[in-house]
């Protein structure tokens, strides 16, 4: 890996290579056998040296330097809800400028799901192939991800637990909380040379139903001393064990089913009408 500034502060300082890998492993994202990583570049002013593909591979290479032998990150695009179709290998990933970097990278391997993909790179490809077609419920890639517990990290790289741990709602469909409800999702994968039509089910908010920008989680994962959390420049770096963000979520809900939520109707109008959904 080359030591390189990677973005410029506003001091005159500036993050490089070496100093994000100290503190990706600050917060021992290295010990995973199986890294999930949420992504976005708010660090800083990327380096004006660097064009936009070098400063990705850049990050890329600090992240790989990390050894861990299974990485996934979400290549999500919410296809079929939006009215689109979905190329495995061509619709662009709607999760940040990273992921779609990765998404690319020769040997990637991404999941046939056109709610919510993954992409893999690694040893683990069980993770993202064989799934069933519930994007966040039974044999789904989280479902999977939840079966290995220990040896799976999330990792979250210039965002937070607040702004996008997806996998929160693949907890709350596992306890069917009573906000959500399955919902089918009708369109046509490409996948190489060969396409068909399917149907994917996605656990999807009733009309109405907000969730909470009160950051409830992140916090008391942080009081607990769950999610190991460092700042970088702007933003921050953080990582959770899976078995500690799954019994978190779990203990938060069955205390009060609506503590993720601001509001909530009670009606259970199942209306679904979105153009441009990136978000569950």
């Amino acid at each position: 890996m080359t030591d390189i500034s990677l973005f410029q502060l506003q001091d005159g300082s500036s993050i490089t290579s070496s100093h994000l890998l100290s503190l990706l492993e600050k917060v021992k994202a290295q010990d995973a056998r199986v890294l999930y990583m949420h992504t976005g570049l708010t660090f800083g002013a990327p380096n004006p040296g660097l064009s936009r593909q070098e400063l990705l591979g850049h990050l890329y290479d600090v992240v790989a330097s990390l050894g861990v032998p299974t990485l996934l990150v979400p290549t999500f695009t919410f296809s079929f809800c939006n009215g689109n179709d979905y190329g495995v290998q061509t619709s662009r990933s709607k999760m940040g400028a990273l992921n779609e970097y990765i998404r690319k990278l020769p040997g990637a391997i991404r999941s046939v799901d056109p709610l919510m993909s993954s992409v893999l790179i690694g040893e683990d490809r069980d993770l993202v192939e064989n799934l069933g077609k519930h994007s966040i419920g039974a044999n789904s890639t989280f479902d999977k991800l939840h079966r290995r517990g220990a040896a799976v990290k999330f990792l979250f790289v210039g965002t937070t637990v607040s702004e996008c741990f997806t996998y929160t709602h693949y907890v709350e469909e596992r306890l069917a909380i009573p906000y959500r409800y399955n919902r089918d999702f009708t369109g046509s994968i490409t996948d190489g040379d060969r396409s068909w039509e399917d149907t994917y089910t996605l656990f999807v908010r009733y009309k109405g139903v907000i969730p909470s920008s009160s950051g409830l989680l992140e916090s008391d994962l942080l009081r607990r001393g769950l999610l190991r959390k460092v700042g970088c420049g702007t933003s921050s770096i953080s990582c959770v064990d899976e078995p500690d963000g799954y019994q978190t979520i779990v203990e938060h809900l069955r205390e009060n089913v609506s503590c993720y939520l601001d509001a909530d109707p009670g009606d259970r109008n199942t209306e679904f009408a979105v153009s441009n959904m990136v978000a569950l």
